[in-house]
């Protein structure tokens, strides 16, 4: 076994860039398989992805403990593990895969924090592992992605892809394009944007649009009264996608290659007393960002769109009065192809980077005149 690992004095060994790119990339690319999908054996004695994927979480969790205390102590002497009895054991193909797949970046995220703490000089301490020749930590961090990519192999991800575009600094690839926080926020909340490509010829599974709509379900609203209701155009009915996308303005016109629009509607009273109900849409907007949310984790793009005839869906869709059409959504699964061959227009859109107005200008201390910025005392 060759011990040489490719290590910069600057950035460790190889394998950090790459794992780091791993992280942000796999959640959503795994997530586009279905879980029917990746419970099947390709044989009765071959591992399903789901398995596929449990071992790479134990492998996770045993290569951590060698980055950890290879750091600690030099010439470690380490025992092996069964990987297929500890597939076994988890009983991965039981495991729901979106579980599955939070647990491997949880693990890997983990992993990472590990490697990176690791001064320089940690990087050629040496360990055995299972009476296995002395090989570097360096060595072990750039075998473990080397391990990781065949299984992914396996499961049919491109990670030949994802590897070769991968940055030392593990900036987002498209289609990821996490937002550059300046405070810690939830990962979903990080990834979830709006693209406006989807991958050609690929419906969304009912399973996951109705994932989204309970999602949606349990959002808040005032006294409980669930003001929000979602007209769904998955393709199943030709027509009514059709009449949904005749009602989308010129400049979304992209939206009309969505393989599936819903449209958010608001009831303008209370059901229970029939007064105005003047929170009914922002109680839509809450269900609105929380189906957006579980899209993300479903591995799909969701785009609200304010661009669309009200006035026409309401009558082609036989809205009734007192209820008010808010906005409509298309959702697919993201575009992963290659950007170069897209258009110059379509490409700019879909590489914009991501902006916000920083805090001090949307929340106020007290008054309105007082930015709520952290520098108020």
């Amino acid at each position: 076994m060759n011990n040489e690992s490719d290590i910069s004095r600057e950035s460790g060994p190889r394998g950090l860039g790459q794992l780091r790119a791993l992280i942000v990339c796999l959640p959503g690319t795994l997530a586009a398989i279905a879980n029917e999908v990746a419970s099947v054996k390709p044989a009765p004695d071959r591992w399903s992805a789901k398995e596929e994927l449990g071992h790479l979480i134990d492998s996770a969790a045993n290569n951590h403990q060698r980055i950890v205390r290879a750091q600690l102590e030099d010439n470690l002497s380490l025992a092996e593990y069964d990987g297929e009895r500890w597939v076994e054991l988890h009983a991965y193909q039981n495991h729901e895969w979106i579980d599955l797949i939070a647990l491997w970046r949880a693990g890997n995220s983990q992993l990472l924090a590990a490697a990176e703490a690791a001064p320089q000089s940690a990087w050629s301490h040496t360990l055995a592992v299972g009476g296995s020749e002395p090989m570097t930590l360096g060595f072990v961090l750039d075998d473990y992605v080397t391990h990781m990519s065949h299984h992914l192999r396996h499961i049919g991800i491109a990670v030949d892809d994802i590897l070769a575009n991968a940055r030392p600094d593990g900036a987002s690839i498209y289609p990821e394009k996490a937002a550059q926080t300046d405070y810690p926020i939830n990962e979903l909340m990080r990834r979830r944007w709006s693209p406006r490509l989807f991958e050609e010829g690929r419906a969304v599974e009912k399973e996951k649009l109705l994932t989204m709509l309970e999602a949606a379900r349990w959002a808040p609203s005032c006294f409980n009264d669930q003001p929000r209701y979602f007209l769904v155009f998955d393709g199943s009915d030709a027509r009514a996608l059709a009449r949904a996308r005749d009602c989308l303005g010129e400049g979304n016109a992209w939206a009309r290659e969505a393989p599936t629009l819903m449209l958010s509607v608001a009831r303008d009273t209370f059901e229970r007393n029939g007064k105005p109900n003047r929170w009914a849409q922002h109680d839509s907007g809450l269900a609105t960002e929380n189906l957006l949310l579980e899209a993300v984790e479903l591995g799909l793009a969701a785009h609200p769109m304010a661009g669309y005839d009200a006035e026409r869906a309401q009558s082609e869709f036989g809205i009734p009065g007192g209820f008010t059409p808010i906005a409509m959504i298309a959702i697919g699964y993201p575009y992963r192809g290659k950007l170069e061959e897209l258009d110059e227009k379509r490409r700019a859109k879909e590489l914009a980077p991501r902006e916000r107005k920083p805090i001090g200008e949307v929340a106020f201390s007290g008054h309105w005149s007082v930015p709520y910025d952290g520098s108020a005392r």
